[in-house]
């Protein structure tokens, strides 16, 4: 007992140390009363910041515990992820604390009188920064249930899901704070995204596998992977946040909100050297035989570092950034970033960037290009290509002139989702990404049937359900779809159209049906669009444009648009089809080959 009390006591003396001397620095400290003005009292300004670590603390110990469940061996999931629910049921706790003293800090009143105000009810439901930390308290009470439920974690697939669900758990907080009234919205809010989902995963793994496996070698190489990939995405993703609220670099030094934002930066590095030794010394030792006890030694560090990190975290949320030119004055306010008059040639030369969408993406090649190299062999150059195009295509379909018009602009969506959905996947599959063991297709979904139901499920989700408001509206909602959309749509190709290895067999004649089934799909939506009700009119209204085409001729365009480039990339995977169905017969039917 005495060796887990004693590293985590000094964890967290670490965390609320630097938590108090960057509040201290940043100006969050609390301060006397201005006579004649209300303020919340000293248990708000205090507690305020410390349930704010503790939140994070508790988010964290959730997905590393399910994490190293993941990663650990399989026959051992359920006893490794037990503990969870603890941390979820703090995390749901510590979540509603922050929305008390939130509000206590709002209206510039003590927590008691807070709670007599009758405000909370509405602070809850109605307000975002309420709204986020309750949709956070009943995903980490719902996977606090998950993993004490009768069932338990009693495979991958549970797990996986209940681990998922944690990472999407974390992000709500990402649409309140500075990055909310950020002079880009949207890409603030996105880089936020990726840099706490990243962060999460990496202080959390840390724990999971030094704490809870004790540092088996199987599972610290493969959180070594992970860890590089989030070291990776937390410091862009850190870069471009700060890059955003500063605005100019110079700003860097000669304001406290840049000093904290340079302290974050020397942190990150002294995490990134952390990583560097482990995979120079500490996990040879453990392929050695060696032992575990370096890697531990080194682990007990790096954890202590990444808590004072989260402590300062902290501390800069609570520090108002120097105020910049500009804002959202020179932009849309319900977009959340400049959009100009849209011509055709825009389409082409405008860029979207989004950090989640840019590293996604980006990441993805880099493994298939370094998965291609460790193949063993030489790998087909036309899949290579395969996959480089679909990316290309991918990445278009996310941060360019579709993406930037996309919910301003219903053709532009249209063809946005038909690029994301099904020309880019179709791609993606012939790059054969199951032989380089960079995913799988799950064997129920490998049926035929099942494969075209999930490709074509989104559809009717999308456009019958008022999804598409919400995803118009919601960045958050829109990458969820877009990323749905991706994965439905690679899977369904990647059973379609056979160039990787699946765990059943299907004939050419039923790849076929798949194929004419998905043609039939996008048939279906071109014409509930053409016939159907406008959609997102309430959304348009809005918006207001004052350069916006009419709206009936704008989803009439679109419902030719994106079915219209969605069947064109059918026909030519039909064809491929064909083509190499012919090519089979032919070398059958060849003596040679008897």
């Amino acid at each position: 007992m005495r060796a887990v009390a004693v590293p985590a006591a000094g964890v967290a003396v670490a965390a609320f140390a630097v938590l108090g001397l960057a509040l201290w620095f940043g100006g969050g400290t609390p301060r006397p009363p201005i006579e004649g003005l209300p303020a919340p009292d000293v248990v708000t300004m205090v507690g305020l910041p410390v349930a704010r670590v503790l939140h994070d603390a508790c988010a964290a110990a959730t997905v590393g515990t399910l994490l190293a469940a993941l990663l650990g061996p399989e026959e051992d999931a359920a006893r490794i992820a037990r503990p969870a629910w603890r941390w979820a049921v703090g995390w749901a706790a510590s979540a509603a604390l922050v929305e008390v003293l939130t509000l206590s800090d709002f209206l510039a009143m003590s927590v008691p009188d807070t709670l007599r105000s009758g405000v909370m009810p509405t602070f809850v439901l109605h307000i975002p920064q309420g709204q986020a930390f309750t949709v956070v308290g009943v995903l980490a009470l719902a996977i606090a249930l998950g993993v004490v439920a009768p069932l338990r974690v009693r495979s991958r697939a549970v797990l996986a899901g209940l681990t998922g669900l944690a990472v999407v758990a974390v992000l709500p907080p990402a649409y309140v704070g500075h990055s909310a009234s950020a002079t880009d919205h949207n890409l603030a809010v996105s880089s936020l995204m990726l840099h706490i989902g990243a962060v999460t995963l990496w202080v959390g793994g840390l724990y999971g596998v030094a704490v809870r496996l004790r540092g088996p070698v199987l599972a610290v190489r493969r959180f070594s992977a992970l860890a590089l990939w989030c070291f990776a995405a937390a410091g862009f993703s850190g870069l471009v946040n700060a890059w955003i609220r500063l605005g100019d670099p110079g700003r860097l030094l000669d304001s406290r909100y840049g000093l904290l934002v340079l302290a974050k930066i020397a942190a990150l590095g002294a995490l990134g050297w952390f990583g560097w030794r482990h995979r120079r010394a500490t996990i040879a030792v453990l392929e050695r035989g060696g032992g575990s006890r370096p890697f531990l030694r080194l682990a007990a560090g790096e954890i202590g570092v990444m808590a004072a990190t989260l402590g300062l975290a902290v501390a800069l949320s609570r520090t108002a950034p120097p105020q910049g030119e500009g804002g959202l004055a020179h932009q849309h306010e319900l977009l959340g970033y400049v959009v100009a008059p849209l011509t055709s040639g825009r389409l082409l030369t405008v860029v979207r960037p989004d950090p989640i969408a840019l590293f996604a993406v980006g990441g993805a090649l880099a493994a298939y290009l370094v998965a291609a190299w460790r193949s063993g062999g030489p790998w087909p150059a036309g899949r290579t290509l395969a996959w480089a195009a679909g990316s290309l295509v991918l990445l278009y379909a996310l941060v360019g002139g579709v993406a930037a018009y996309g919910p301003a602009v219903f053709s532009a969506h249209a063809a946005q989702y038909a690029l994301a959905g099904t020309a880019a996947p179709a791609l993606l599959a012939l790059g054969a990404p199951i032989s380089l063991r960079l995913g799988a297709v799950p064997g129920p979904l490998s049926h035929p049937a099942a494969a075209l139901v999930c490709y074509a499920l989104p559809y009717p989700l999308l456009y019958l359900t008022g999804l598409f408001d919400l995803a118009q509206s919601s960045l958050a909602v829109r990458l969820a779809v877009l990323a749905v959309l991706v994965t439905t749509g690679t899977l369904f190709f990647a059973v379609a159209l056979g160039v990787d290895p699946l765990p059943r067999a299907i004939r050419v004649a039923v790849r076929i049906r798949m194929l004419l089934g998905a043609a039939a799909v996008q048939v279906w939506v071109a014409l509930l669009l053409l016939t159907g009700p406008p959609q997102g009119w309430g959304w348009y209204a809005v918006l207001a444009l004052p350069w916006a085409p009419d709206r009936d001729a704008d989803q009439r365009l679109g419902a030719l648009l994106g079915p219209g480039i969605s069947l064109s990339a059918i026909v030519l995977v039909l064809a491929l089809l064909a083509g190499r169905s012919r090519a089979a017969r032919r070398r059958l039917a060849d003596p040679r080959f008897g």
